[in-house]
């Protein structure tokens, strides 16, 4: 009896591991050091803004990863991680160890691409009044403020890797920029003759 019920519970636990996934922890680059990525992994660049502290942000995917309190201060910052190339939807903001808000629609979902730096958006939290505990959350594109960031914080990675807005919506800055550079190369050359 003793082996069927532990039969019994294993069959039960397997299902709700699989169910939850692993979740890894990840924190945001420091250093200006382009990492020697695998052929399916890519970088992710993301936003975040906040009117409070938060405790974690879990986004869903190939990985499932966590956003730790360390990134995620009162204020605006940008986090850059490595991350397995794929689809990722921001699943939940955890603004306490028990107080969360679940995100469920399609509006969360973005992609990375490997080998490339994919910018998602800045993830916006601000609270709606003082009265009151709900908050206004989206998920805006400001590409050239994460550019600036990028150019300012992490330059050796960015000569490395190309820039794609990857988040919600289509936006062709990064290309548009790219366009103007190669543009303004071949009219220097040109020039040169």
């Amino acid at each position: 009896m003793k082996t069927v019920t532990s039969h019994l519970f294993l069959l039960l636990l397997l299902p709700c591991l699989l169910l939850t996934g692993c979740v890894q922890s990840v924190k945001s680059l420091s250093q200006d050091v382009d990492l020697q990525l695998d052929s399916d992994e890519g970088y992710l660049l993301i936003g975040v803004e906040s009117s409070r502290n938060l405790n974690s942000i879990l986004i869903r995917g190939p990985r499932n990863l966590k956003l730790t309190s360390e990134d995620l201060q009162k204020g605006s910052q940008y986090i850059l991680i490595s991350v397995p190339a794929g689809h990722y939807t921001i699943d939940k903001v955890n603004f306490t160890s028990h107080y969360y808000m679940r995100l469920d629609d399609d509006a969360w979902g973005f992609k990375v691409e490997p080998m490339v730096i994919s910018y998602v958006g800045d993830f916006e939290l601000k609270k709606i009044s003082i009265w009151n505990s709900n908050y206004r959350v989206e998920l805006e594109n400001r590409s050239s403020e994460a550019l600036t960031f990028v150019e300012n914080k992490f330059p050796n990675i960015l000569k490395q890797r190309r820039i794609r807005y990857l988040g919600p919506g289509d936006d062709k800055f990064f290309e548009f920029l790219e366009n103007v550079k190669t543009l303004n190369i071949s009219t220097n050359k040109v020039t040169a003759q």
